[in-house]
């Protein structure tokens, strides 16, 4: 079995792929490990969870967070 240094010096390769953008990425779980990288990430809000959506890479998963913290445009401004 390997260890969580394994994952971080990145001598593990790629376990899964991302459900957003398909890059892939070592999944701690997948790969054996006690704990998944994600598992020390914040949770996303109910609103942000994409059903049927699997996994996603550490770059998507800090995308997908940074768009709920996106403010809001003011009431009655036009969006895009």
């Amino acid at each position: 079995m390997s260890d969580a240094r394994t994952v971080l010096t990145g001598q593990l390769r790629p376990v899964e792929h991302c459900s957003r953008c398909g890059a892939g990425f070592v999944c701690g779980y997948v790969a054996g490990l006690p704990e998944c990288w994600c598992a020390s990430q914040p949770l996303l809000p109910a609103r942000q969870i994409v059903p049927g959506q699997h996994c996603l890479c550490p770059a998507c998963l800090a995308a997908r967070r940074s768009e709920d913290q996106a403010p809001d445009p003011p009431a009655g401004t036009p969006a895009g």
